[in-house]
């Protein structure tokens, strides 16, 4: 690290930290800053396809004080300029949002306090919507309750906790708004990870975001880690070369799953479509799988409705035939490939109205589906 330096100084030094140049400082004056107030910002750039820092996680705001003065000790800093780490993450950005007085010079007494913009990107709030409110899974709904229960008192459970659940369900059935609807329910805080997305492009950046992941959730306990398409990670072995990156995340994700406590007040669901496919290894980590079917008839003809009256054409149709021709389609597929097909149509067209004539042709082009896409 830099030598400390206890005096103000006549010159900045020599680092990209700052714009002024030094002949400019030379011989005059500086005073000491008194508070500064950073901000972090991030890398200037990355390669494309390489995810975005997650932010900062400042275990002392006291020690980071200390770690900034010693390495922009003798800095001159004014509002607006960019200080870069030189160490612990280098290049890393801050951005000075205040100094007082300004255009003066980092002290050992300069009082620095940061600012984080960031936050977990995969952190949301629950959706406004309760398991009540969800079409159909009648089955899985009445299962939910054990989480609801579990995440309001984890106590109570003890060693018969419902630590980690399967989704397991086509496409488009409502698995995640099912997460989410549970998440609201409860009060809790929802992680949403794509299982592909886990996996780095550096050695050891998968086991980093597992570690990451499972540490957020457990500080906002209660909370959900849903994480999404888990066969793009978690393919048996017989179906896969396993990649180096792939087994790093499995090992994480694994070693995790093994440490959470029965009182940690964080349950994991994952979901897939093609649950034949799970390694053994991964599947027995889950306490019980949760199925999501197709929607039946009533249940296709509820869905329309319910999206029906949120088009901003009206439909003249009778949405009971529709629901009676699109068996094998998912809530998904009825929204996107029925509904928003014929309202593009309709306006393509120039009606003003959704027609039977426009549903009927939409209908013609889908080609509906009950069984999955993938072969063993």
């Amino acid at each position: 690290m830099t030598k400390r330096k206890d005096a103000p100084v006549e010159v900045p030094s020599p680092s990209k930290e700052t714009a002024q140049k030094t002949s400019k400082r030379r011989g005059v004056e500086v005073p000491n800053a008194h508070r500064l107030l950073l901000r972090d910002i991030g890398y200037p750039f990355r390669i494309r396809g390489d995810p975005k820092p997650m932010g900062l996680e400042v275990d002392s705001l006291e020690l980071f004080a200390d770690y900034a003065r010693e390495q922009w000790m003798g800095t001159v800093v004014r509002s607006g300029i960019y200080l870069f780490d030189r160490y612990i993450m280098p290049d890393y950005a801050f951005q000075v949002q205040d100094v007082d007085p300004e255009e003066s010079v980092i002290s050992k007494s300069t009082e620095i306090i940061l600012h984080s913009q960031t936050d977990t990107p995969n952190t949301t709030s629950a959706t406004q919507i309760s398991l009540e409110e969800l079409i159909g899974h009648e089955s899985v709904k009445s299962k939910c309750k054990i989480i609801l229960e579990y995440l309001q008192n984890p106590s109570m459970f003890g060693e018969w906790a419902p630590r980690a659940i399967l989704f397991h369900g086509l496409p488009g059935t409502g698995k995640t708004m099912t997460a989410r609807a549970v998440a609201n329910e409860a009060k809790a805080k929802i992680f949403l990870a794509k299982a592909s997305d886990l996996i780095g492009v550096h050695v050891g950046d998968g086991g980093r975001r597992i570690s990451a992941l499972f540490e957020d959730a457990r500080k906002q306990s209660p909370s959900i880690i849903f994480i999404d398409e888990l066969d793009a990670i978690g393919l048996a072995r017989s179906f896969q070369s396993i990649r180096g990156d792939v087994s790093e995340v499995v090992t994480a994700l694994l070693g995790e799953l093994d440490q959470t406590s029965e009182e940690s007040g964080v349950v994991v669901i994952g979901a897939t479509n093609a649950l034949p496919l799970i390694d053994p290894a991964i599947r027995n980590r889950f306490d019980t799988v949760f199925e999501f079917a197709l929607p039946t008839l009533e249940e296709r003809y509820q869905i329309l409705k319910l999206y029906a009256e949120r088009l901003p054409l009206k439909i003249e149709a009778d949405l009971l035939e529709v629901a009676k021709k699109t068996e094998g389609l998912s809530g998904r597929d009825l929204r996107d490939r029925i509904l928003k097909e014929s309202l593009h149509t309709a306006i393509i067209d120039g009606s003003t109205t959704i027609t039977s004539e426009i549903l009927r042709k939409v209908l013609d082009k889908i080609e509906t589906k009950s069984k999955p896409t993938y072969t063993i």
